[in-house]
């Protein structure tokens, strides 16, 4: 019955033991400065006990100034140490697992209490606007960062530009600066696209998988999906450009998802309210994958939105995955619900399903340790004793 989940597959130059992803979920527990924390070691070594074909470690910040969460991990000499410790921990639990580390910059999305916004798009007040050798610099960072991931051991990246952040700011229709960063297409993508051919350059394995978690479309005016500084209605005609500049510069994988926590959450994660978001983001992945097999690449389909569906999430993703539309099936929240959902399905255990609660969310946004508050007690009595801050998402 679900006999192409567990198929193995391949990501670049890596095999995968199977077709489930384990999606990027802040836990805001690092410590001493963004280094990896015993806890934080033990949820991916837990990960790859669960039988998870891809583990994609949570949003890793390429410097302090670059935060979304007050304890969130930054990848820097400093801290190659403690992420090295992190690889070792899940090889050991799961050789087999494929393990990536996604590198972001939470640009306007950063919380002034704790790190400046900042912003790329002129004519917002949310966050200082950045000058064009500060957008050089936080590129240079991000082609370092992922370098000290490959370092460290990884298998390789994702290059953040999704949900908001400042790789997602950077490639909208509202991006407007006069700069080389800005305006035109190509000074829109000139991040992504010098980024990662700089890596290629760097990297020391051409094994190394490089990729990236994008949003199809964002859901509001100028956005990700839209095709003008003040259009809402979504046309994915950038994006589909956006696509075809990823198999030109020949990166392993993409990892489709769409709009931005906080701002236009039910399209980023499905809520019980709104459950048929989902859909959408089949389509996404369907398109994505339609656009690169016209194109005769073989970049890789991560899709997204799966865990509102609990059980009915399987055999949808057999038909995503046996039809041609989707090469990975990615989840988020059901990784805290249940980290061994892909080992309980293939022995025909009962699973803990992700109940579309947000009450993980809701501690992240309190600014504490993020978890399944319904199925782990630690969590439970976390959100019960937690106290409101003034953190965003």
């Amino acid at each position: 019955m679900n006999s192409k989940l567990f198929e193995p597959g391949n990501i670049g130059a890596r095999v995968t033991q199977n077709r489930f992803v384990a999606q990027p979920i802040e836990g805001n527990n690092a410590i001493e400065g963004g280094r990896v924390s015993q806890p934080c070691l033990d949820k991916y070594a837990h990960l790859a006990k669960g039988g998870w074909g891809v583990i994609v470690v949570e949003a890793i910040s390429v410097s302090t100034a670059a935060l979304s969460c007050k304890n969130g991990l930054i990848m820097s000499r400093r801290n190659l140490d403690s992420f090295k410790r992190l690889v070792a921990a899940v090889k050991q639990a799961n050789p087999d697992t494929v393990l990536l580390f996604q590198i972001t910059h939470a640009g306007r999305k950063g919380n002034s209490s704790y790190c400046e916004r900042l912003s790329i798009c002129p004519g917002n007040d949310e966050g200082r606007l950045l000058s064009t050798d500060e957008i050089q610099k936080i590129k240079d960072a991000f082609v370092t960062a992922s370098l000290l991931a490959e370092e460290a051991g990884a298998d390789g990246i994702d290059f953040k530009c999704c949900h908001g952040y400042f790789g997602a700011e950077i490639i909208r229709p509202e991006n407007t600066r006069n700069d080389r960063w800005g305006g035109s297409w190509e000074n829109r993508t000139r991040f992504f696209r010098e980024g990662i051919t700089d890596l290629q350059a760097q990297r020391r394995d051409n094994k190394f998988i490089l990729g990236s978690r994008i949003s199809m479309y964002e859901g509001y005016r100028g956005g990700c999906g839209t095709t003008s500084p003040d259009s809402l209605i979504e046309d994915l005609s950038e994006m589909e450009l956006y696509l075809e500049l990823m198999a030109q510069l020949g990166v392993d994988y993409v990892n489709v998802s769409a709009g931005i926590p906080g701002r236009t959450s039910e399209i980023t994660r499905p809520v019980r309210g709104a459950e048929l978001m989902y859909l959408n983001h089949l389509r996404y992945t369907r398109f994505a994958k339609d656009a690169f097999r016209a194109l005769g690449s073989d970049v890789q389909v991560f899709g997204s939105a799966y865990s509102v569906l609990k059980e009915r999430a399987f055999p949808i993703a057999e038909e995503m995955l046996g039809k041609g539309f989707a090469d990975y099936i990615g989840w988020g929240r059901q990784i805290l619900s249940d980290p061994n959902t892909p080992l309980k399905l293939q022995r025909g255990e009962p699973i803990d399903f992700c109940t579309a609660c947000s009450g993980c969310s809701g501690l992240l946004i309190k600014g504490i340790e993020s978890g399944c508050v319904v199925h782990n007690p630690y969590f439970r009595q976390l959100a019960k004793s937690c106290v409101p801050s003034t953190m965003q998402l």
